[in-house]
């Protein structure tokens, strides 16, 4: 739910094998992920196909979290996503429910056990269903997640061993770089800096899902440190420890492996989370000039920099505008041309990418901003 907040598109699906071809039977009793890899680089490439159709000004990206399951009454092999992207995923390839085509989300998700057993031209080993990626459709995709690392191996010495072999069949991969869920964590931080306090227990509101998310495992220790290193920029900035740094402290109590992050002596983790934060200042700053240069250059008309080589009947021929000059022959404002609207508003509308006439069309800035237009 966390890294769902940095995407406009997220979707949870399934993926099953049928019998038609040996491939499929022996993939069905045996976890291939070549498959799943393959699966992938066909999604990717749609979504640059899509991006480039469609014009979007945007770097399509695709990341990811899979679990490999094998089903408890057949013992098949099938795979759970959830999938995080900027372009819309179902609109990629061809979906077709019992051979009729679908393009509208609403009548390819599965409802509760209404399951619709969707044709996908971008999986051909069998069908698949998509899921609606809220608490509920996420919670069912990671009970599998939570199998696969349900091992003899790792419960060994606990009371669920005896059942672990039920479980200790399974498959796990996830997008690493960053780790799913970790850039909204840092954007916690960001916003805690900013109030310049921690929060009194290491437990976090996560938008669309129900109650506290308590993080564990590497992902908790990371939260820590980020703490840590939050704190010491308040200590900086006041001389003192961020208000309710004693009572995170206190909340933590009797876990020494967490009180040795906060109280210890500096590691080299740390470090790396400063690294972190300072990373992530200058990408708050870059996004910030890349809105200004949206704002500026991908509007309706061309900015009037980018105007000012063109003489009076220039202007006038090719965007319908005039310059109003004062006495002493400065360009005072523009107006609108007989025929056309008023500039100001239409300098207010966005345009269709980075516009036409724009000097800085061709740069390095204008090529990463506006991928689809900016060459």
């Amino acid at each position: 739910m966390a890294e769902k907040t940095h995407w406009p598109y997220t979707l949870c699906l399934a993926l099953t094998y049928s019998d038609e071809t040996q491939h499929n039977r022996d993939a069905s009793q045996m976890f291939c992920y070549d498959d799943v890899r393959a699966f992938m680089a066909r999604l990717r490439a749609a979504s640059r196909r899509y991006a480039k159709k469609h014009r979007l000004n945007v770097t399509p990206t695709l990341r990811f979290l899979c679990a490999g399951e094998q089903g408890d009454r057949n013992g098949r092999c099938h795979w759970h996503l959830i999938l995080y992207s900027n372009v819309p995923l179902w609109k990629l390839g061809e979906a077709r429910l019992r051979g009729k085509l679908l393009s509208n989300l609403e009548a390819m998700l599965s409802v509760g056990k209404r399951k619709r057993r969707l044709n996908w031209s971008l999986w051909d080993h069998g069908y698949c269903t998509f899921q609606e990626p809220d608490e509920g459709g996420m919670a069912y995709v990671l009970s599998y997640c939570l199998k696969d690392q349900f091992t003899g191996e790792k419960s060994k010495g606990t009371m669920r061993e005896a059942k672990s072999e039920n479980f200790a069949t399974g498959h796990f991969g996830m997008s690493k770089r960053p780790a799913i869920g970790e850039q909204w964590l840092f954007e916690k931080m960001d916003r805690l800096l900013s109030a310049g306090a921690v929060m009194p227990k290491l437990e976090f509101r996560v938008p669309g899902m129900s109650g506290y998310w308590v993080p564990n495992g590497s992902f908790r220790k990371k939260a820590l440190w980020a703490l840590v290193a939050l704190n010491k920029r308040i200590v900086w900035t006041t001389g003192a420890n961020a208000p309710q740094w004693s009572s995170l402290i206190a909340s933590l109590e009797g876990s020494e492996s967490d009180l040795e992050v906060l109280l210890g002596k500096p590691e080299e983790e740390e470090l790396s989370v400063e690294a972190e934060i300072a990373r992530r200042s200058r990408e708050a700053a870059q996004r910030k000039a890349d809105a200004q240069f949206v704002e500026r250059c991908g509007r309706e008309l061309p900015c009037k920099g980018c105007l000012y080589p063109y003489t009076d009947d220039q202007i006038k021929a090719k965007f319908g505008i005039e310059r109003v000059y004062d006495e002493w022959g400065e360009v005072e404002e523009y107006r609108a041309a007989p025929g056309f609207q008023d500039p100001y508003e239409r300098w207010r509308r966005p345009g269709g990418g980075l516009h036409t006439y724009c000097e800085r069309r061709g740069s390095k800035e204008a090529r990463r901003v506006f991928p689809a237009t900016g060459g």
